[in-house]
């Protein structure tokens, strides 16, 4: 993002919220080109993969990306879990 750029979105939305927005811009770049469980390719130019595909950002260093399908098998996971805690406890 250049100078000019930066100046327009700060008087538009005020600097924190344009400082915020920057960050997330630099994040984008460090997106993986796969899903991080079965490593299916992610296309970053098809918005249809950028509707549907899930991004974890854990920190400023830490971008992990999951395809529709890891991403319902690890909900139903997590689902799984807490009905068997519930059952046990």
């Amino acid at each position: 993002m250049n100078r000019k750029q930066r100046r327009a979105m700060e008087k538009k939305m005020g600097k924190e919220n344009s400082e915020k927005i920057a960050d997330q811009l630099v994040q984008f770049g460090k997106l993986p080109e796969q899903c991080l469980a079965c490593t299916k390719p992610y296309d970053k130019s098809s918005k249809e993969m950028a509707m549907t595909w899930n991004v974890v950002v854990q920190d400023s260093d830490t971008v992990r990306l999951y395809c529709p399908e890891c991403w319902a098998m690890a909900l139903k996971v997590i689902e799984d879990f807490k009905e068997k805690k519930e059952n046990d406890g």
